[in-house]
């Protein structure tokens, strides 16, 4: 079953994106959200010749899409999802604990999106609050394709949040579109801190033992351990 209010919540989120910066205008960027009881994704549409996108300040239920985990529309044949539905479908697939789905064209995050390079995480309350290391950046390929969508999907790991799609943009995850959204914000904040912080020294990346008592090589051996850090 199609649920209204989820249609409304993914909207919703689209217009936040506007206003938090988060996109540049027209279509750029994307959410999703999954109904963990029915599996259904619901996800911002493409534009099509009726339906222009000046920005998504403009967003309404009647511009979200309903697919199943294959990515078969359910809803709306007039409503096609995002290009970059496969790289929502993907992370999906492969991370049960993910409900929703930010794809942010933030202005400071695609610096280092565009020069291909991981955003170094300096400060605790980033590392120590989303359990944050270096976020990491995906590898280039076509806009839509399965190539980058695994890519973030192998970047992402089992319990990352947050991602840098090459030349692109960034991808954040949560349980629900807040969280989601909420990192995308985080991931603009200390991109922009690591870029001014070039220009006075060298960005430092906090790390693990940085924060707590832990064995590093035991770490690195069973990421899934840094979970358990995080507050």
């Amino acid at each position: 079953m199609i649920r209204e209010d989820l249609k409304v919540a993914v909207a919703a989120s689209a217009r936040q994106m506007w206003d938090k910066r988060l996109t540049w205008g027209k279509d750029a960027g994307d959410s999703s959200l999954r109904d963990p009881g029915t599996g259904l994704i619901y996800i911002l549409r493409k534009p099509s010749e009726t339906r222009q996108i000046p920005t998504w300040a403009v967003a309404t239920p009647e511009d979200v899409a309903v697919v199943d985990i294959d990515g078969v529309n359910v809803g709306d044949p007039a409503v096609e999802p995002t290009v970059e539905l496969l790289t929502h479908l993907r992370i999906y697939q492969h991370r049960p604990d993910v409900n929703a789905i930010c794809h942010s064209h933030g202005e400071w995050s695609t610096v280092y999106a565009g020069v291909r390079q991981p955003v170094p995480t300096m400060l605790m309350d980033t590392f120590y609050y989303r359990g944050m290391t270096p976020i990491p950046c995906s590898a280039m390929g076509k806009i839509g394709s399965d190539e980058v969508a695994m890519s973030c999907v192998e970047q992402l790991g089992a319990d990352g949040k947050a991602v840098l799609l090459a030349s692109h943009g960034a991808a954040t995850v949560g349980a629900d579109l807040d969280e989601a959204i909420g990192i995308a914000e985080m991931v603009e904040q200390v991109s922009r801190q690591a870029i001014f912080a070039s220009v006075i020294g060298r960005p430092i990346q906090l790390g693990v033992s940085d924060l707590f008592d832990v064995d590093e090589e035991e770490l690195r051996a069973n990421p899934r351990l840094l979970k358990d850090l995080v507050l």
